[in-house]
C-alpha cells in the first residue's frame, strides 16, 4: 500500500469514527425521543406489573386454603413487587392509564379521607357474595378494586386472611380484588401494545391522529409524564415531610413499603429521563446544566424516601428531605423550561402545575 493510499485509508478511518461519535452525541429526533422512551422505559415497566399482577391470585389462593407462615410470606413478597413494580408506571396518566380511570382502580392512593376503609367494611359487613362474580367489582368504587384494598385485607390483624370460618367472605373479596387488578393492568398492557394500540398511536403521528398530530406532540407527552412523576414524588412522598401541617399518610405503609415506593419511583424517573437524552440539546453554553443535573440525581438518590439514608448514595453526607424537595422541583423547572424548550419542544400547562 502506497503513501497516499495509507494517508486516504487513514482519513476515511477518522472520518468514519468522528461522524460516529458525532451521531451517538447528535439529539435525537422527537421521534426518536418517543421511540426510545417506550421501548426502552414504558413498555418493560408495564410488563413488569403485569407479571407481578398475575402473581397475586396465586399468593392469595395459597393464604386462603393453608394460613401458612411460608404462604403468608409468598403473598407479601408478591404484593411488594406488585406495588413497586406500579410505581415505576404510575406518572403515566395518559393513554390507557387514564381510560376508564385504570389508574385509580389499580392504585386509590393517596385517600386522605379514608375512603378505601370505609368502603370495603362495609362491604364486609353486608357479605354480598355476588361482588365475588365475574366483572361484579368493576362495577364497584375504585377505592375497593386495586392494591390498596388488598393490602387492606392482608394487614387485618383482627381477622388475618385464612382457611377459617371468620375469614371466609373476607378471602373470597381478596381474591375477587386480586382478579381485578390483574383485569386492570391487562387493559393497560394491551391498551399499549396491541396492534393499532398506544404504543403504534404515539409513534405515528399525523393528520389522521386523532390525538398526536405530529411528532412533536408525541414527545411532549412523554416530557410531560416525567414532569408529573417528579413532582408526585415531591408532593406526595416528600413534602408531608417537609410540612407537617400536611396530613398524607405514607404509600402502601401499612405494608411498610414507603422506602421501597420512593426507591421505585425515582429510579423509574431517572431511566426515562436518561431515555429522553435531552441533554443532546443542549448548546455549548448550556452545558452546565449536564453537571447540575447529575448532581441532582445523587441528591435525589441519597435518601429513602423516609426521612433517612439511601443504601446506594453516592453523596457523602445525607440531604435533608426540604433539599431533595427542591431540588426535585429545580430539576421539573429545568426539563420544563429549559431541556425542553432546548429540544423545540413546548410543554405548558400540566395538571400538576398548580395553576
Amino acid at each position: 500500500m502506497n503513501a497516499t493510499m495509507k494517508v486516504l485509508l487513514s482519513f476515511l478511518i477518522t472520518l468514519t469514527l468522528t461522524t460516529a461519535a458525532m451521531s451517538a452525541n447528535a439529539p435525537p429526533s422527537h421521534l426518536e425521543l418517543t421511540r426510545t422512551a417506550i421501548d426502552t422505559h414504558i413498555i418493560p415497566h408495564i410488563d413488569a406489573l403485569k407479571s407481578s399482577a398475575d402473581a397475586l391470585p396465586p399468593a392469595v389462593e395459597a393464604v386462603c386454603k393453608t394460613g401458612s407462615e411460608e404462604a403468608r410470606r409468598t403473598l407479601d413478597e408478591k404484593f411488594a413487587a406488585a406495588v413497586t413494580a406500579y410505581a415505576g408506571i404510575d406518572f403515566l396518566r395518559f393513554g390507557p392509564m387514564l381510560e376508564n380511570g385504570r389508574r385509580e382502580q389499580i392504585s386509590f392512593w393517596p385517600d386522605p379521607r379514608g375512603f378505601v376503609a370505609r368502603q370495603l367494611r362495609m362491604i364486609l359487613l353486608n357479605k354480598d357474595a355476588k361482588l365475588a362474580e365475574p366483572g361484579a367489582l368493576a362495577k364497584q368504587s375504585a377505592a375497593v378494586q386495586g392494591l390498596p384494598a388488598l393490602e387492606f385485607l392482608m394487614r387485618d390483624s383482627e381477622v388475618p386472611l385464612g382457611p377459617t370460618e371468620p375469614a371466609q367472605f373476607r378471602c373470597v373479596m381478596a381474591q375477587a380484588i386480586a382478579h381485578n387488578i390483574v383485569r386492570v393492568v391487562g387493559e393497560v398492557s394491551d391498551g399499549w401494545e396491541k396492534p393499532g394500540g398506544w404504543k403504534d398511536k404515539m409513534l405515528s403521528p399525523g393528520p389522521d391522529n386523532d390525538t398526536y398530530r405530529n411528532e412533536n406532540e408525541s414527545a411532549v407527552e412523554i416530557v410531560k409524564a416525567f414532569l408529573i412523576g417528579i413532582s408526585l414524588t415531591a408532593d406526595l412522598q416528600l413534602k408531608p415531610q417537609v410540612d407537617t401541617k400536611i396530613r398524607l399518610s405514607p404509600p402502601y405503609n401499612k405494608s411498610g413499603l414507603q422506602k421501597q415506593v420512593y426507591a421505585a419511583s425515582i429510579a423509574s424517573l431517572r431511566q426515562l429521563y436518561d431515555a429522553m437524552h435531552l441533554e443532546a440539546y443542549l448548546k455549548p453554553d448550556m452545558a452546565w446544566m449536564k453537571g447540575w443535573s447529575q448532581g441532582t440525581w445523587r441528591t435525589i438518590e441519597a435518601i429513602d424516601g423516609a426521612g433517612g439514608r439511601s443504601s446506594h448514595a453516592q453523596r457523602k453526607d445525607t440531604p435533608t428531605s426540604r433539599e431533595v424537595f427542591d431540588r426535585m422541583n429545580g430539576l421539573r423547572n429545568i426539563v420544563a423550561n429549559r431541556l425542553a424548550t432546548a429540544a423545540g419542544l413546548t410543554v405548558g400547562f400540566n395538571e400538576l402545575d398548580g395553576d
